[in-house]
């Protein structure tokens, strides 16, 4: 199978055109063999985005990937996700920020604020995982729609939870302050 790549434009934001962003993906547009060659091989790529605050932060963007959700809750099925690590090429570590971004669009109490490291993200973890659980069982809907087994679908939600673990536990790395050097006594 083949990765696919499907870019959201920023005109497509900035109008909220929902049909002519997802008519690539959408289950009622294509048919069963392309949702099933589909299956965890789409790359969403954001137009004019540098990185998750710029999905995240923008009051446009939170409103376009709120009403996508709403119109294509499936991102868990399609999405290529890895969970990722300190080494993971850029493209994974991207592919898993979108997804991400997909997820913290719906959780209102959200702060972004800048570190020494980096940033950190507050957020309402029952409203994450609400979102996120959503999204699994989406995902999985889907899936037994086409008649995926059952192992593959309980895999693809082991998969997405591994992958989200994953994606804090190089946040939390990367937004470590740097060790003190401690002077010892004589």
């Amino acid at each position: 199978m083949k990765k696919k790549t499907w870019l959201i434009t920023e005109s497509q934001i900035a109008a909220c055109d929902l049909e002519g962003a997802i008519i690539s993906v959408d289950p009622e547009q294509i048919s069963d063999v392309q949702i099933f060659d589909s299956y965890g091989m789409v790359r969403i790529r954001i137009e004019g985005a540098g990185g998750m605050s710029d999905v995240i932060a923008d009051p446009a963007s939170r409103k376009f990937f709120r009403a996508l959700h709403e119109r294509w809750p499936w991102a868990a099925f399609f999405l290529h996700l890895h969970p990722i690590g300190m080494e993971s090429p850029a493209e994974e570590i991207l592919d898993l920020a979108i997804f991400m971004s997909l997820i913290l669009v719906h959780v209102d109490d959200l702060t972004l604020a800048e570190t020494p490291q980096g940033f950190c993200l507050r957020y309402d973890a029952d409203q994450f995982r609400r979102q996120l659980a959503d999204l699994q069982d989406r995902a999985a809907q889907l899936a037994e729609a086409v008649d995926l087994p059952p192992t593959s679908i309980s895999q693809r939600d082991a998969l997405i939870s591994r992958a989200v673990a994953s994606f804090f536990k190089v946040g939390h790395a990367l937004n470590q302050p740097p060790p003190k050097n401690r002077k010892h006594k004589k």
